[in-house]
């Protein structure tokens, strides 16, 4: 019943995102397309605008993605279909893991598309050798690989929208408790929810620092003199691991409230 809940929460959110993923792609054709003419200054011109507005579709493609899984989750749970929803033979844990499943795999693939487009847009075999170089000077600066170092920056980005995304979800749980202004509540504790999400991984951080001072070097006044590569990759490994467990903590909340009821509209 999980692979036919999120069949169609998958389809809800990707029959919007669908037109974005399409229109960014185009756009970031037609800039690869205009920036390949290099003795035309208006095309040059038009180029340049075109690489605007393929950018500020990446953006959109973050922007709607999140709101069209937050609207899902409304519109299934408390809206209109919320009837059919709660009288369907299945555990609210089955349809809570449903929403949740949907917003990992459509910000994958958003992510994926984001970078493909980016990809389309500027790539040449310049930008590829200087890509290569800062990514090689990464990587050899932080005794890494170049593609580890791709493979961190994703993963991070990754989790640094699903805690958004997580965090929106708490927050309509908690916002649709009330009796009047869920939405505005829901809003106010989405947020909240993110910054205590920071402030107790800052929190952590600098609990364990006081037994490890190299990561305590993170809140140096001085730190230009006291940070090191080691510092840097343990802080992000330890900001991952973090990240992961304080998602799964508000997956196991997050059901547990949803568990308690729901109040429809």
């Amino acid at each position: 019943m999980l692979g036919k809940c999120l069949k169609y929460d998958l389809k809800y959110v990707y029959k919007v995102l669908i037109v974005f993923y399409l229109i960014d792609i185009i756009f970031a054709i037609f800039t690869r397309i205009l920036f390949s003419f290099d003795n035309s200054f208006m095309l040059h011109i038009l180029a340049l605008i075109s690489s605007g507005t393929t950018i500020s579709f990446m953006f959109s493609i973050i922007i709607n993605n999140l709101m069209r899984v937050w609207a899902r989750f409304v519109k299934n749970v408390y809206g209109d279909e919320s009837y059919l929803t709660h009288t369907l033979p299945i555990s609210k844990s089955t349809i809570y893991t449903s929403k949740f499943l949907s917003s990992i795999i459509t910000m994958f693939t958003s992510i994926l598309v984001i970078i493909l487009c980016v990809f389309i847009t500027y790539y040449s075999k310049e930008n590829l050798e200087v890509l290569k170089n800062t990514l090689q000077f990464f990587a050899t600066t932080m005794n890494s690989t170049t593609i580890k170092v791709i493979l961190t920056a994703f993963f991070v980005m990754f989790l640094e929208f699903t805690t958004i995304l997580q965090a929106g979800f708490t927050g309509l749980l908690l916002g649709h408790r009330s009796n009047n202004l869920k939405m505005c509540k829901s809003i106010l504790y989405g947020f909240l929810n993110y910054l205590f999400v920071i402030a107790i991984s800052v929190l952590i951080i600098y609990i364990i620092g006081l037994f490890n001072p190299s990561i305590l070097a993170l809140f140096n006044s001085n730190i230009n003199k006291t940070l090191t590569v080691d510092i840097v990759k343990t802080a992000l490994v330890l900001g991952i691991c973090l990240y992961v467990i304080l998602i799964g903590i508000y997956y196991y909340i997050d059901i547990k409230v949803f568990k308690k009821g729901v109040n429809v509209d």
